[in-house]
């Protein structure tokens, strides 16, 4: 293919990885304000607008004539000393009508974009975030008036009002209005969705509190660049009218007035077009370019880049110290160290990698090598540098500042120092990429056919007919049903498994050298993650290629892996066969990693006496769901289908338990947790009913059509935590600002002193300092994130806590301490859980009762040691044979 169809693994993702600096101060290192004037493009854009600005002002005391200082007698004199740009054919003064003209334009432009920008985003926001009939009609409404070309629009607005300043200000603001809603809502439209929206829909924040507080910040980007343009059309727009004559009236000067006049001595008397022109010209540009600035500071991720952007990269000039001794420890200690050393033609082989942004060091001198037919499995814990260092050692890290030092060489060519022509024959034709989520790494708009057919047309040459002929087959090497069919298919139309299925026919369609697969099963539930990893094993077997496995779930490396490579922070601490490092570990922290990992083996049976005790002497359960039925409408390629989500699931939660829900991905188990929070209700194709009754402040609820006080009621007792603690955590909000949502929403605190108190005994209470609440969400572990989700969820003192596959996105050693956590703060405050998860383990580790689903129905419940270790279910059975064994088993 021609280029990597990336995932969103962004340079600044790569850093995250690699463990971004968390010290106090990162978010506060420079101010918003010191990072724009960092940027020459925008300096230069404030610089002119400034001077605009000034002249707009102070004109009359600048302008060296009166703007309609008539001089017959010097009319159309060229430029000189006594008047800088010229005369006009009444001998009035150029430079003097330009400069005074400058107050008139602005002022038009200013204030005809601020009539657009806030109508359009309001409307546009309204539009996006409610849907149904609210957003078509008002789309409706703005479609009206968008077909309407904008000069013809604006042209009967102003016949309307009548000719004049005033009368065009508010024909450009009306005309402008659809552009901005237009923005707006498609924005909002995928803002709607995120999982911090989600998140905080289930902590009770109003609606308008949502709009503003989360929705806005995160449309600002595309609104500020399309007011910077706006405003640039905005002086071109009155220019245009006043050209026309129905803007600005003489003998007032206007740049566009003035161009007007000019165009009837374009031959004789250039000068007096060519500058009111450059006016228009350089201050369009200015908007622009401070428009562009301004986008990138008011994003923290980008301010974050913006900050080593302005610190020199250096590339040091022999390996660190650190790195130095640690492999001379190891070749001491180890004798797997010694394995590359025998391995006499790898196709992959990397040597002294060092990778660095501005004056940070992230990979120490690392070295590892895979040969054909070979499996090598890279674990770690988050900011290890797994993937940063695989990435920076095939050409895919870029990043302000950044640099790459060392040896990588691929099938022969050096990768690092290569061009980007090299890069991109290497790319899809010798080593191919299955990143961690196939949603983000698939092309939304294109079809699979097309992606599918993209690098075999490019690297191989194929015809069409010959690379979708090769498209099937791959299609049917990767066990995807129907491949015919599936090639017309979009993204969206797939399974998560089928996604990731086609993102490794992708990765194979030019037959790489290497295969990269980048924590390619982490997303996935244990059966899917079972298949994919049976499917590389296989396509490895008939291929013959090389496979980097890059994961922290030790599990999946030793099904796959046949050595493996150990990172911490940057280094290698330990290498060699599989089996050998997980039978006898050298190094303390691969012994940690491996005692981290959650087993059912290591889990005891519980005492269920208790627990039975409990249920039959209390009068109502704390959750109790009967007979609950959930069905989607979707759209498909052949009109409207109903997806039947959730079947008759009756289910209870005894105070003060942990239920665990089981199952694959599309059983129904994060549709319970919608209906319990309210995110899932009837309405928009939607059709819920039975019941879902929770007791809450010692109230029962039922969370099936609940509205009004209940509804605030259910959702202050009710709180999630989602699976991904990045996605769910706003990136535009500090901590203490995420934390304080709930806290507010419920006005359980007042005054900004008392919030930020409150807050630091959540942040205490999951084991983090008050040092974390002024930073923002990728100035945080993994580890950390999830522990602000909870300190979020624990902020307005919930009853229930619901964690939907909370701990799925997590390192082992970080999962572990995690669900730790979770154990101590159901001791200490009583709270009922429903644990939703597909590692078993896990499940059991946490879990008193466990309930397993299958395509929306419950197939087993009872106590959590009796189901995962005496299951009846065939279906359970099949989840359990999925988990990877606790010893290496080569797949």
């Amino acid at each position: 293919m021609s280029e990597l169809p990336e995932p969103r693994r962004t340079a600044q993702t790569a850093l995250d990885d690699a463990g971004e600096p968390t010290s106090a101060g990162t978010g506060s290192t420079d101010s918003a304000w010191r990072l724009l004037l960092r940027n020459k493009a925008s300096v230069v854009g404030i610089v002119v607008i400034l001077v605009m600005v000034v002249l707009a002002i102070f004109g009359s005391f600048i302008a060296p004539y009166g703007a309609n200082d008539i001089d017959v007698p010097n009319a159309l004199q060229a430029p000189d000393f006594s008047h800088l740009f010229g005369t006009d054919d009444l001998g009035r003064d150029v430079f003097s009508r330009v400069v005074l003209a400058a107050a008139v334009s602005m002022r038009v432009a200013v204030i005809a974009v601020a009539i657009s920008l806030v109508a359009g985003v309001i409307i546009g926001m309204v539009s996006g975030f409610a849907g149904g009939i609210t957003d078509t009609v008002l789309m409706r409404v703005i479609d009206v008036i968008f077909s309407f070309p904008v000069m013809l629009l604006a042209l009967a607005i102003v016949a309307i009002l009548g000719p004049g300043v005033t009368s065009a200000t508010i024909a450009i603001g009306i005309v402008y209005i659809p552009i901005f809603a237009r923005v707006a809502r498609a924005d909002t439209l995928r803002v709607r969705e995120t999982q911090f929206v989600q998140a905080a829909r289930t902590m009770g924040v109003s609606t308008p509190r949502i709009l503003f507080g989360h929705v806005l910040p995160n449309i600002s980007g595309p609104v500020v660049v399309q007011t910077s343009i706006s405003l640039a059309f905005a002086i071109l727009s009155e220019a245009a009218l006043s050209f026309l004559g129905l803007g600005v009236q003489p003998p007032e000067p206007s740049w566009g007035r003035m161009l007007y006049d000019a165009q009837g001595f374009l031959t004789t008397a250039w000068w007096m077009g060519v500058f009111p022109g450059l006016a228009i010209l350089v201050t369009v540009f200015a908007f622009n370019l401070l428009g562009d600035g301004v986008r990138d500071v008011l994003d923290p991720r980008q301010r974050t880049l913006l900050r080593n952007r302005g610190k020199a990269g250096r590339r040091p000039a022999t390996r660190s110290t650190k790195a130095a001794t640690t492999e001379a420890a190891q070749a001491t200690s180890d004798p797997a160290a010694h394995d590359e050393d025998r391995r006499t033609d790898p196709v992959f082989s990397v040597s002294q990698l060092v990778v660095g942004v501005g004056p940070r060091e992230i990979v120490h001198g690392i070295d590892f090598a895979v040969a054909k037919g070979e499996t090598l499995g890279i674990v770690g814990e988050s900011g290890s540098g797994k993937s940063l260092s695989v990435l920076s050692a095939t050409g895919l890290f870029h990043a302000p500042s950044s640099y790459v030092d060392g040896s990588s060489t691929l099938a022969g060519t050096q990768v690092i120092g290569a061009s980007r022509a090299v890069l991109q024959s290497l790319h899809g034709a010798r080593v191919g990429f299955v990143f961690q989520d196939p949603s983000s790494s698939l092309n939304p708009l294109l079809t699979i056919e097309q992606q599918l057919t993209e690098g075999p047309r490019r690297h191989l040459g194929l015809s069409h007919a010959q690379a979708r002929e090769r498209a099937v087959q791959l299609l049917t090497d990767v066990n995807l049903p129907d491949p015919e069919s599936r090639l017309r298919a979009y993204p969206h139309q797939l399974s998560g498994g089928q996604r990731q299925r086609v993102m490794i026919a992708i990765a194979l369609s030019c037959d790489p050298d290497v295969l990269v697969a980048d924590e390619a099963t982490t997303a996935l539930d244990v059966t899917t993650q079972a298949q994919i990893i049976d499917l590389v094993a296989r396509l490895q077997r008939e291929r013959g290629m090389a496979v980097v496995w890059i994961s922290h779930d030790l599990g999946v490396i030793g099904r796959i892996a046949d050595r493996v490579v150990v990172l911490r922070q940057g280094e290698v601490v330990e290498t060699g066969d599989v089996a050998e490092i997980f039978a006898n570990p050298q190094h303390e922290y691969t012994r940690e990693l491996l005692a981290s990992r959650p087993l059912l083996s290591k889990v005891d049976d519980r005492d269920d006496t208790d627990l039975e005790s409990e249920k039959d002497t209390a009068t109502t359960p704390l959750v109790s769901i009967s007979d609950l039925d959930v069905r989607f409408a979707v759209r498909t390629s052949t009109g409207r289908d109903v997806v039947h989500a959730v079947s008759d699931v009756s289910l209870d939660v005894a105070r003060g338990t942990t239920l665990g829900i089981v199952g694959e991905s599309g059983s129904g188990k994060s549709t319970i947790a919608g209906v319990l929070t309210g995110l899932t209700t009837t309405g928009h194709g939607t059709v819920v009913r039975g019941s879902a009754r929770i007791n809450v402040e010692d109230k029962e609820i039922d969370a099936v059509g609940v509205h009004g006080a209940e509804q605030k009621a259910l959702r202050r007792r009710v709180a999630m935590v989602f699976q991904d603690p990045g996605a769910s955590l706003d990136p535009r909000m500090t901590v203490v600002s995420s934390i304080g949502e709930a806290l507010r929403a419920h006005n359980l605190v007042s005054g900004k002193d008392a919030l930020r108190s409150r807050a630091t005994q959540l942040l205490d209470d999951v084991s983090l300092d008050s040092s974390y609440l002024d930073r923002y969400p990728h100035e945080l572990s993994g580890g950390q994130r999830q522990r602000v989700c909870l300190a979020r969820a624990l902020a307005s003192d919930p009853e229930l806590l619901i964690l939907d596959e909370s701990t799925a996105s997590l390192d082992v050693t970080v999962q572990a301490s995690v669900l730790d956590l979770l154990a101590e703060l159901q001791r200490e405050r009583g709270l009922t859980y429903l644990f939703i998860a597909h590692d078993l383990a896990v499940v059991e580790q946490i879990s008193d009762t466990v309930a397993v689903m299958e395509k929306g129905r419950v197939v087993e419940t009872g106590p959590a040691s009796k189901i995962l270790h005496h299951p009846e279910s065939d279906y359970t059975k099949k989840l359990l044979a999925a988990i990877p064994p606790e010893t290496p088993a080569r797949a």
